[in-house]
């Protein structure tokens, strides 16, 4: 992969450091040279982490409960139903993580509930960054976003600048080969994706993309030419 020529720097600089040092900590403990993509992390999570990780039936906690964290018993179970649905999965566990060590001194218990909005309350924010940040750490993203952006035919910064100005062509290229080469990169949503720049800002200070821009990106109906998605993801 070539060098990015984009470089980005987190909003929530507490949150990513703790994500970033949760990365660090397994790495070494894998002994590894190189970070791995997608991150395990549901093996880092039981292993390096040191958390107990179930995979298991959350029904009694109720019907729309897809995960739950006992920060203090360093507890994290996931809910079954979601088990074959690998990027729900995924930033569930790492939001869950997230929970665990960022909020264990705040709340006993903590439940991710389906209906959830993307973002909502600031505890759950944070937890949802935490999970960003740990699946998407900056540097990979940076030099995945660089190679995404490159491949639909645009150099990185003049992709985000168009983004922002609402460019049509530019649009099409962020929801369509780049958010879609990134979430596959990681393993993670296309919203899961495009959120994540709603959290980081470049050289300059601005944001990547206002978070208020990023669920009309997301909704945006394809531009003519541009296949359509087989699902939503």
């Amino acid at each position: 992969m070539s060098t990015p020529t984009v470089q980005f720097w987190p909003r929530m600089r507490r949150v990513e450091r703790a994500a970033w040092n949760a990365i660090i900590r397994c790495v070494r403990a894998r002994k590894l040279t190189e970070l791995p993509l997608p991150i395990p992390v549901e093996a880092w999570i039981e292993g390096p982490l040191g958390i107990r990780f179930a995979v298991t039936d959350l029904s009694h906690l109720g019907s729309d409960v897809l995960g739950r964290a006992v920060p203090r018993e360093r507890e994290i179970e996931v809910s079954h139903t979601i088990a074959d649905n690998e990027p729900r999965f995924r930033f569930t566990a790492a939001h869950e993580l997230g929970h665990v060590m960022l909020h264990a001194k705040l709340c006993d218990e903590f439940r991710e509930h389906a209906d959830r909005d993307f973002y909502e309350r600031s505890i759950e924010r944070e937890a949802d960054r935490f999970a960003a940040a740990f699946l998407m750490p900056l540097p990979a993203f940076a030099a995945a976003f660089h190679a995404c952006s490159n491949a639909a035919g645009f150099e990185p910064h003049a992709l985000l600048a168009g983004v922002r100005r609402g460019d049509v062509a530019a649009s099409a290229a962020f929801t369509g080969p780049t958010l879609r080469g990134i979430a596959e990169r990681f393993a993670v949503s296309k919203t899961a994706a495009a959120y994540r720049f709603a959290d980081i800002e470049l050289a300059t200070g601005e944001v990547a993309v206002p978070f208020d821009q990023v669920p009309l990106l997301l909704a945006r109906p394809p531009h003519p030419g541009e296949a359509s998605p087989a699902g939503k993801t």
